[in-house]
């Protein structure tokens, strides 16, 4: 595989970034606002490698994704993920994507964009937490 040069390199994460943002993490229309935190978990195995033009790699393979049904209590009690469930999917995430537990021998465009959707998962998490305790 050819290295990249740092102009490449740049604009490469910059598409990468930008991707990421507005086809997944953002809430149109504004794109100014975070999914919820259920909605970042159950799609974010559609931003994982080989997404966005990245290469595929085997380790992001294994992530099994996150069914919305897994999250909810029950359909009567509303469609509002169980506070205990949605923790639980938010570790497992928080734990695949973690920078420490990442392979090393990871591409710089994969290597980033684990960083970005663990960087995001984590801001949408707290995010949610702050508004249950405003609640």
């Amino acid at each position: 595989m050819e290295e990249k040069s740092g102009e490449e390199q740049s604009a490469a994460t910059l598409q990468i970034k930008r991707n990421i943002l507005i086809n997944w993490a953002l809430l149109p229309p504004n794109l100014n606002v975070l999914r919820p935190i259920d909605q970042l978990i159950t799609t974010i195995h559609t931003a994982m490698p080989p997404a966005y033009g990245v290469q595929a790699h085997n380790y992001f393979a294994k992530f099994t994704p996150i069914n919305r049904n897994e999250l909810i209590v029950s359909a009567a009690m509303g469609n509002h993920p169980d506070e205990n469930k949605l923790k639980k999917a938010v570790r497992k995430v928080r734990v695949f994507l973690h920078p420490d537990k990442l392979p090393r021998d990871l591409s710089a465009d994969q290597q980033f964009m684990a960083r970005m959707l663990w960087d995001i998962t984590s801001d949408s998490w707290e995010e949610f937490l702050k508004h249950k305790d405003e609640l």
